[in-house]
């Protein structure tokens, strides 16, 4: 499966509004240097996620973007589908009416298991896992 730019850069723009749920807006600005997001796209990437119903913006000086939605609301899929739109690589060529077609079972089963996966991961299971100490690396010679 591939990300594009467009659906990293939102998950992280994301991200960063997760760790800073209820505590208001965040500015664009803020966030793209904390994320390491040219602003101009981080400005396109907010307005899908703003039109989407996830992220609400507020203009002015003490404007920014905050979530509309509690982290454990939003899940990773929500986030791709809103910015890549639906994944329709995984099955190009459907099967014919009147046969099975084995190798078309493969791909959607591949992309239903993908897509379970990123529907099981929310913005809130992302903050668990940057909560969690990273273990100290395991060095063999």
């Amino acid at each position: 499966m591939r990300v594009s730019s467009r659906a990293d850069y939102g998950v992280r723009a994301l991200f960063d509004l997760a760790e800073r749920y209820g505590q208001g807006p965040i500015q664009s600005r803020d966030i793209a240097a904390r994320r390491r997001i040219p602003e101009a796209y981080l400005h396109q990437v907010l307005g899908a996620l703003g039109r989407s119903g996830l992220v609400r913006s507020t203009r002015g000086p003490q404007g920014g973007h905050e979530l509309i939605h509690p982290p454990s609301e939003i899940t990773i899929l929500d986030a791709l589908e809103i910015l890549d739109g639906p994944d329709r690589r995984a099955h190009p060529h459907p099967p014919a009416a009147d046969e099975p077609d084995i190798v078309h079972q493969v791909w959607h089963g591949l992309q239903q298991q993908s897509c379970d996966y990123l529907r099981s991961i929310t913005l809130e299971t992302l903050l668990d896992r940057a909560r969690q100490p990273n273990p100290a690396g395991t060095y063999s010679i």
